[in-house]
């Protein structure tokens, strides 16, 4: 019963972060335009915090090994490259461009899995739900009347990024052995490294420095800033905390499932709260796109519990001592539909 109500802390508290985060993400791109440096202050923020928390022994936080440091580079990496870029998306775009985005990812994950794991040809089923993924989001980019194609530029980046994290980042996790909050700790204070090669390859840098120059740097910190930046880092603690430790607790499908389903509050609160949002039959469009990620997710659980038929035991020949029974191998198509589950 403990076991399960921390579940449900874990997964209720992530998706109250992710739902707002984007929306607050966008909120402070507006007052702070500087989506490596916001990155940046986020994770610094949320690495100080859990280490003062650690030092007054309230949560438990490994120490930095060299050896888990390298381990979890790879998953570093592509969170940094994950996250840089969707504030860039938000930056050149808008919340409902993100939403389409993110609800395009078992197209492309699809994809990768089939080159590189050797999967199956998805069933009618996922095909259809896929379909309707792609016209939900064909409807959006009609519709999109403001369209910034550098925010699709960005966009295209996000997702090859969220792509491979899906299919990656949940075996690094699980065997890199840390504490809830050692994850935290070492997946925000190894992003913070990652600021100045990102900061450079976006051309950050420079604008930066002629804020500087020129003093205007100043009015960033002004509470019409300040404000967004500081909310932002705030989310940007709860989302690294219960966005890791959800992902660890849950089944990659349930996470992606929870990931796809909490961004409809994100879509009801951009509306509410936003001016700058897609119209109504854009807003149609965006939700269209959740709904098919949704059924899409469904439908590969159902293929994942789906049990193949048991073998009846055979007799041990007479006379011959019997080993301790091991699992049997399982076939390439159920190697393949556990990855998809698990990894």
């Amino acid at each position: 019963m403990k076991h399960y109500g921390d579940i449900v802390h874990l997964a209720s508290g992530y998706a109250v972060c992710s739902a707002l985060l984007v929306v607050i993400n966008k909120w402070a791109l507006v007052w702070f335009p500087f989506g490596a440096t916001l990155t940046a202050i986020q994770f610094a923020t949320a690495a100080l915090t859990v280490k003062l928390l650690g030092c007054f022994g309230i949560v438990e936080v490994d120490p930095l090994e060299y050896g888990k440091v390298m381990a979890f580079l790879p998953a570093v990496v592509l969170f940094y490259i994950s996250i840089a870029s969707n504030l860039k998306l938000l930056e050149h775009g808008n919340v409902d461009t993100f939403i389409v985005v993110r609800s395009c990812t078992p197209l492309a994950t699809l994809g990768m899995d089939i080159l590189i794991t050797g999967a199956a040809i998805p069933s009618g089923k996922s095909v259809a739900t896929l379909v309707l993924i792609i016209l939900g989001a064909i409807g959006y980019v009609i519709t999109d009347e403001g369209v910034k194609w550098s925010a699709y530029m960005w966009s295209l980046l996000y997702l090859v990024a969220m792509t491979v994290d899906q299919v990656f980042i949940k075996k690094i996790v699980m065997n890199v052995k840390l504490s809830r909050w050692g994850l935290v700790y070492y997946n925000n204070i190894i992003a913070v490294c990652m600021m100045p090669f990102g900061s450079m390859a976006t051309g950050e840098a420079q604008r930066l420095m002629d804020q500087v120059n020129t003093g205007a740097i100043w009015k960033l910190t002004q509470q019409e800033s300040l404000l967004p930046v500081l909310v932002s880092c705030a989310f940007g603690v709860g989302i690294s905390y219960y966005g890791l430790n959800a992902r660890k607790a849950l089944t990659a499908t349930a996470f992606t499932v929870l990931g796809v389903v909490c961004k409809f509050g994100t879509v009801l609160i951009n509306t509410l709260v936003w001016t700058r949002h897609a119209p109504p039959l854009g807003i149609a469009c965006v939700c269209v796109c959740i709904l098919g990620g949704i059924l899409y997710q469904q439908v590969e659980k159902e293929k994942v519990l789906t049990v193949a038929p048991k073998e009846e035991p055979k007799e041990p020949a007479a006379n011959v001592e019997v080993e301790q029974a091991t699992p049997p191998f399982k076939s390439a198509a159920a190697v393949r539909s556990s990855s998809r589950e698990r990894v």
